[in-house]
């Protein structure tokens, strides 16, 4: 049988619970049962299901498509710094919706979509003066630039993610 001969891997740690099974994917499938079924496993991943509903009832609830898909990045990459937070909005415009243009109000409305701050929170944000330390360079102490202006525009609603800015919001979900 082919499945016999192919070489699996399943690496899985839940919170304490650690499991790492090699051999064939037969192997590999029939001892990874056996582990599912064992109390401590049940039990782990039962956590896993409830806290999956949770959250995506959460995502859900919020009045924007575009603020709960914000939302889930800002969570699944565990960001805090508003810098960040500005640097991941911009992403989003510029990967997910494919905008050219997002002017700090925009960004602003964004933002306070998510529903994780108010309005009122994210207008003391001063996002123009992030944009312009993240164009300075923001990263580390080389200050590598995160943001930049694409050729034929120095206005702050253009900037694209430089290779470092995006390499920062991976380096940050990993």
């Amino acid at each position: 049988m082919q499945d016999e001969v192919e070489e699996a891997r399943l690496y899985l740690q839940v919170g304490d619970e650690e499991v790492s099974l090699s051999g064939s994917i037969r192997e590999v499938n029939d001892r990874w049962q056996g582990i599912k079924d064992q109390e401590g496993w049940k039990g782990s991943i039962s956590k896993i299901r409830v806290a999956s509903r949770e959250s995506n009832s959460y995502y859900e609830k919020l009045s924007s498509k575009k603020g709960a898909d914000l939302a889930r990045m800002i969570d699944n990459c565990g960001l805090h710094r508003t810098a960040d937070l500005i640097l991941a909005a911009i992403h989003y415009f510029r990967s997910v919706e494919n905008e050219a243009d997002s002017p700090p109000r925009v960004l602003k409305q964004l933002l306070s979509s998510t529903g994780k701050w108010t309005e009122e929170d994210i207008e003391k944000w001063n996002i123009s003066l992030y944009i312009n330390r993240m164009i300075e360079g923001g990263a580390g102490d080389e200050k590598t630039p995160l943001l930049a202006y694409p050729p034929g525009t120095d206005k702050n609603r253009h900037v694209i993610l430089t290779a470092a800015g995006v390499n920062h919001l991976e380096r940050l979900s990993a």
